[in-house]
């Protein structure tokens, strides 16, 4: 059995966040500096992940400029256990162009996508270029869904109902939900388990533990924790971390008589084939072919 972290992060805070973002991390006290060198501790801060899935964001609506090449180069450094996904803007003139050059010149085998920090909604005509492509190419999206600390922008475009018409109109294309769409986990659970290829991520959940431990026990009452896939979200933790806290996820319950989330619905998540199911390559393999 292998682990894959589907939802891992790289950046320089330095050259790659613009005055709104930094102006909204200033707003919320989040502080980059405690983070260090995102580039270089990620092959650390993943080790305990047998493959890991590596994107940056392009949004120019709330500042967030990290080139898809860093990435790519990046990637290149461990291509025998990272994936890289290409983040795209449909804000910019040339998205599409872009996408064709992640794709076909840069290596991508995913797309990132993000409608709250994008500020379009799910459903606009560019993001569906990107969904065809995506779908003829057979190429999964990673959806940033739930909230998120940026300003200016509609919450409501990250809302996961919104999701569900696009697995109508695209049933053939792979999505996962980020964040169990967090705080509206109970709408996630509700698309994940309509749509075949519609799929969603625990990452950065384990650190509101009474959430998390609802959320997961939701999911087991819904029959639907097959549909969810294991991730960190690096660098905001560690997959080391994410991998502890899942597994301690009741300990919360102490002497409360709550059921508990059982320990092999919490090992399933963690050793689930996310590779075979969103359809993705196999860099140990490839590495070794």
């Amino acid at each position: 059995m292998m682990i894959v972290d589907i939802h891992t992060h790289v950046f320089n805070p330095v050259s790659d966040f613009g005055p709104q973002l930094r102006a909204d991390m200033q707003r919320c006290g989040i502080d980059p500096s405690v983070w260090g060198d995102v580039n270089a501790r990620h092959l650390d801060a993943t080790k305990d992940a047998d493959v890991a899935v590596v994107f940056g964001l392009q949004a120019s609506a709330t500042g967030w400029n990290i080139p898809n090449e860093a990435v790519a180069a990046h990637v290149s450094c461990a291509a025998n256990r990272l994936l890289f996904f290409a983040s795209i803007d449909p804000l910019k003139p040339d998205f599409m162009e872009e996408l064709e050059k992640c794709h076909q010149q840069l290596g991508a085998v995913g797309v990132k996508l993000a409608p709250l920090y994008q500020n379009i909604h799910p459903a606009d005509p560019r993001y569906y270029e990107i969904y065809r492509y995506c779908t003829k190419h057979g190429l999964p999206v990673l959806f940033h869904a739930g909230t998120s600390f940026v300003g200016g922008t509609l919450l409501d475009y990250s809302r996961p109902v919104h999701f569900d018409a696009i697995a109508v109109d695209f049933p053939d294309l792979r999505m996962v939900l980020a964040h169990l769409g967090h705080p509206w986990e109970g709408e996630t659970i509700a698309v994940i388990r309509r749509h075949a290829n519609v799929y969603a991520d625990i990452s950065a959940l384990y650190y509101r533990p009474w959430q998390f431990y609802n959320s997961m026990r939701l999911l087991v009452e819904y029959r639907a924790t097959e549909k969810v896939l294991f991730g960190s979200d690096f660098p905001f933790t560690t997959t080391q971390d994410s991998l502890k806290g899942v597994r301690g996820i009741n300990e919360i319950l102490g002497k409360s008589g709550l059921p508990a989330v059982p320990g092999e619905v919490i090992e399933s998540i963690i050793h689930r084939n996310s590779l075979e199911l969103l359809g993705l390559p196999n860099p140990v393999l490839s590495i070794k072919q």
